[in-house]
């Protein structure tokens, strides 16, 4: 395994901490309200979206994120991210989408995650991560995941359908989609707007795959990740932000 320089990395962390990025825009689409044999009749409509994604987690990176095994997320988010010795086992961010539309709109969302590549296996294999949607209680307080330990012990668990790789299929240059993208795909037809409420958040939970090799290397460094945030509308529309 390459050392790697934890100072900078750990600078590029300090520097982005509890950051929100704030991304905004407005876009135009076109609402069909009536057609016959030869047309279609409606009219020009605009939304204004506004997107934010804020780390959550207070987890000390000293130490940097110690690698973890899909079947520990449940532990992992009702510990807010600490393992049994304290130690940061994952981030959680949450991400706030506002749409000012007095209609309903459907969302799909997806979440692209970059290692940095500096940390690599001794096979030069970047390291993996992994996501899922966690949730809050009433309070605001506690975490959970949409599984059970019980849920994800079954044989009937279909664990891609809960955690994903934030890895791309498409081209990098092309529109993110269900079928290419599923290991990206956070959420699918959630619906803003209207009735459904001008805000929406939703929450996310991002660790470092243990692949069983290379554990000790792992200790004590510093993790830095990129990530990248898209929700894209039934009418095609796309609204992104970066997230470290």
């Amino acid at each position: 395994m390459k050392k790697v320089n934890s100072k900078m990395i750990y600078f590029l962390i300090g520097c982005i901490s509890f950051a929100v990025i704030v991304i905004g825009a407005t876009y135009a689409y076109f609402t069909a309200s009536d057609t016959d044999d030869s047309t279609v009749k409606g009219r020009s409509e605009s939304v204004t979206f506004g997107l934010s994604v804020d780390r959550v987690t207070t987890v000390d990176m000293a130490f940097g994120l110690i690698p973890m095994r899909n079947d520990q997320a449940t532990y992992a988010a009702s510990n807010k991210c600490r393992d049994a010795l304290g130690n940061a086992g994952c981030q959680m961010y949450k991400i706030t989408i506002s749409a000012d539309s007095d209609m309903v709109m459907f969302l799909d969302g997806y979440i692209v995650v970059t290692p940095n590549e500096s940390l690599v296996e001794e096979n030069g294999e970047i390291l993996e991560t992994r996501f899922t949607e966690v949730y809050t209680s009433d309070n605001g307080e506690n975490f959970f995941t949409s599984f059970t330990d019980t849920i994800y012990n079954s044989p009937n668990f279909v664990e891609s359908d809960y955690i994903k790789t934030g890895k791309r299929v498409s081209e990098i240059d092309t529109a993110l989609n269900r079928r290419e993208d599923f290991d990206c795909l956070f959420v699918t037809n959630k619906q803003i707007g209207g009735n459904a409420g001008r805000e929406l958040e939703l929450y996310v939970m991002i660790w470092v795959y243990d692949n069983g090799k290379a554990q000790d290397y792992l200790q004590g460094m510093e993790l830095a990740y990129r990530g990248e945030v898209v929700f894209v509308t039934a009418e095609g529309n796309e609204l992104s932000a970066s997230f470290d």
